[in-house]
């Protein structure tokens, strides 16, 4: 069936200039730029460069992309601007949400096997700072929502505060049911933060149907945006009982030098700290707007179709294992594959030395995974197969090739 959408598939393809030398299936990494996102932060550096960072027309213009990313963001999570928050990335935006909430000992935190380090660490460091009790909900690749709801459902107790779990798992690329968990969690009096670093501009979001508390998302992934950005939701009626994490100014909502200080409440600017750069700023909304303009429905059809394709090619070699949800429910446009005998890391390098397919692996699964983004093809997918089919006939890649590369394992 064809795509009606292909037309903008194919500019998002042109307008996205790694593509005219490499098969670039690293966005889940971080996100491969357009030239408008480039040149919308290029034209910032230059307006700071000649008019000067603080004078009224670019602080005016400052304000204006900083509330327009506001709006953008809001539209793009299905929440309302003043539930959005700017921080630096995900993994920060995560962090407000957990040391928000006021543990103490025996309190109940659950996560799961497949987390990333930027929630599972906070999770072991509540334990460590106030002595909370982990539950780690075991979650295989191969495993569809029901079966991982139930095991939600048999961790999340009522001693439970937290829940930190990915909406998309960046180890195993399964879609998670967040809005069955969140209820779950609810019902048994937790907070739930989620890590979207695998879901903004790549999975439509609902922040107020999914119900949760607090969704981080980054720029620089999905949305293929710039380099040291997030974005942060936090529920309205949650925004007064979190506290943040690092405080400024922007915490209070009055004080002088006297000793007189009041500290605001359900304001969500409190959980921002300083000054964000305007160049990334602006590149950012850039990138939010046309993730907007190709429509979230349709770049999630097109990246799980991509995904489906890469199943049924290279899922067809022999040798080759498919190690990624793939369940109609929790199938996302991360692929995962592995050939036993060969270190997914020294696959990676295999496939960028040899045909300049930018991917990576993921040594928690001993997988490689693939990234499908709009601006990739079938034809790309086609190359990669071709490939690995070569490796797993031969048992092994050259011996060049048999190196872990730089930042692989980040």
């Amino acid at each position: 069936m064809a795509d009606e959408h292909a037309a903008r598939w194919a500019w998002m393809r042109e307008r996205t200039p790694v593509t005219k030398e490499y098969v670039y299936l690293n966005t889940g990494f971080c996100g491969a730029r357009t030239f408008e996102v480039s040149d919308a932060m290029k034209r910032r550096i230059d307006l700071e460069m000649f008019q000067g960072p603080t004078t009224k027309p670019v602080m005016d213009e400052r304000a204006d992309l900083t509330r327009r990313l506001r709006e953008a963001t809001a539209r793009m999570m299905g929440a309302d601007v003043d539930e959005i928050a700017i921080t630096g990335n995900t993994t920060e935006g995560v962090n407000i949400g957990v040391n928000g909430v006021v543990l103490k000992a025996g309190d109940g935190v659950v996560t799961t096997n497949i987390e990333h380090g930027g929630g599972m660490v906070p999770a072991y460091w509540t334990r460590r700072k106030y002595g909370t009790e982990i539950s780690i909900v075991p979650i295989e690749y191969d495993n569809g929502s029901g079966e991982i709801v139930e095991r939600f459902d048999q961790a999340i107790t009522d001693t439970t505060k937290l829940v930190i779990l990915s909406a998309i798992s960046y180890a195993t690329g399964q879609t998670l049911p967040l809005a069955e968990i969140t209820r779950l969690a609810h019902a048994r009096g937790a907070t739930v933060v989620v890590d979207g670093a695998q879901t903004g501009g790549h999975l439509p979001i609902d922040a107020h149907a999914l119900g949760v508390d607090v969704y981080a998302i980054p720029a620089h992934k999905w949305l293929c945006g710039p380099e040291g950005l997030g974005m942060l939701y936090v529920r309205r009626d949650r925004i007064a009982d979190l506290d943040p994490v690092k405080v400024s100014g922007r915490a209070a909502a009055s004080y002088d030098s006297t000793g007189n200080f009041e500290a605001k409440q359900g304001d969500v600017t409190k959980f921002e700290v300083s000054t964000n750069s305007t160049p990334v700023i602006a590149g950012t909304l850039v990138a939010v707007e046309q993730y907007l303009e190709s429509g979230p429905q349709a770049v999630w059809d097109r990246v799980r179709a991509l995904t489906r394709y890469a199943e049924d090619r290279i899922g067809g070699i022999a040798g080759v294992e498919l190690t990624g949800g793939r369940t109609e429910s929790t199938r996302s446009g991360l692929f995962f594959f592995a050939v036993p005998g060969i270190d997914p890391a020294f696959m990676a390098a295999y496939l960028e030395g040899e045909a300049k397919v930018v991917c990576r692996s993921v040594k928690q699964v001993g997988s490689v995974r693939l990234s499908m983004q709009v601006y990739n093809t079938e034809a790309e997918v086609e190359r990669v197969a071709e490939l690995v089919a070569g490796a797993a006939a031969a048992g092994n890649v050259p011996e060049q090739y048999r190196v872990v590369p730089h930042g692989a394992e980040a």
